[in-house]
């Protein structure tokens, strides 16, 4: 008996085993931020490279925790992603949820619609087509009656899918040139669009003295002022390869918003 516990204990000790194993694969964190509209300060305390996790009750965790048995590793998890990647995340879905509400304003959920597969919709029956004619929407293909409930779920999925395409867009061509031309920042930030003749970038959580010092930069890269009258949160300028730079800041929700595009 006693060199059958000894087999036993050294068995435990080769392979590793606890009572308490770690689970790898938890759902898709991604789509966990997006849906639930988690808000960025849930992962505010976190550093950039924190890998993070979502448990089975909901929370988001950097590190270790048990939950019913379970041992849960964010750095063994392979459904980790880095804090920055949550943030990007959070802030996309508070992005896409504040202009739905902005969108949808003065409707009720159960209110009927009619809504079409770009985005647009009405509360009339009939619209009056590029011709001058009038179109009964009930029968129209191009759109689908529903309720303002059943428009804003299809309108999210919509605009996620969008910066999901051009996120992977973004990833798998080079830098855009344009974007060399900016000043290098450690704000949390997400591409609004990367073509070759125009390049946007939305900052997050940027404190007024980072504006001033951005703008300050982007002004040493050779971009001069066109209006100098200009308020002082926003800035529009050009450079002697007649590229133009459009930059707001909005000091109530911290954040930059920046244009660059040729002429």
């Amino acid at each position: 008996m006693k060199k059958l516990a000894i087999a036993i204990t050294s068995l435990l000790l080769m392979t590793g085993c606890s009572s308490t194993p770690t689970i790898t694969n938890t759902n898709n964190i991604k789509e966990h931020i997006l849906k639930d509209n988690v808000a960025y300060d849930s992962f505010s305390s976190y550093s950039d490279s924190d890998t993070i996790i979502r448990l089975p009750n909901g929370e988001y965790i950097h590190g270790t925790k048990e939950v019913n048995g379970k041992y849960y590793d964010s750095d063994q998890d392979s459904g980790a992603i880095q804090a920055k990647k949550a943030k990007y995340y959070a802030l996309l879905a508070m992005d896409v949820n504040n202009y739905l509400t902005e969108k949808f304003e003065g409707f009720n959920d159960s209110d009927e619609v009619f809504y079409n597969k770009e985005g647009s919709f009405t509360n009339a029956s009939t619209v009056i087509d590029e011709n001058g004619n009038e179109k009964d929407l009930a029968n129209n293909p191009d759109y689908e009656s529903m309720t303002i409930k059943e428009a804003k779920e299809k309108e999210y999925n919509r605009l996620i899918q969008e910066d999901a395409k051009e996120e992977k867009k973004n990833l798998s061509s080079p830098v855009s040139e344009l974007n060399e031309l900016l000043p290098k920042t450690d704000s949390i930030s997400r591409t609004v669009f990367n073509k070759k003749n125009k390049y946007a970038i939305h900052y997050y959580e940027v404190e007024k003295n980072e504006y001033f010092d951005y703008i300050k930069k982007i002004k040493e890269k050779g971009f001069d002022s066109i209006d100098p009258n200009s308020p002082e949160e926003t800035f529009l300028g050009v450079n002697s390869d007649n590229i133009s730079v459009n930059i707001h800041y909005d000091a109530t929700n911290k954040t930059l918003d920046v244009d660059i595009r040729r002429q």
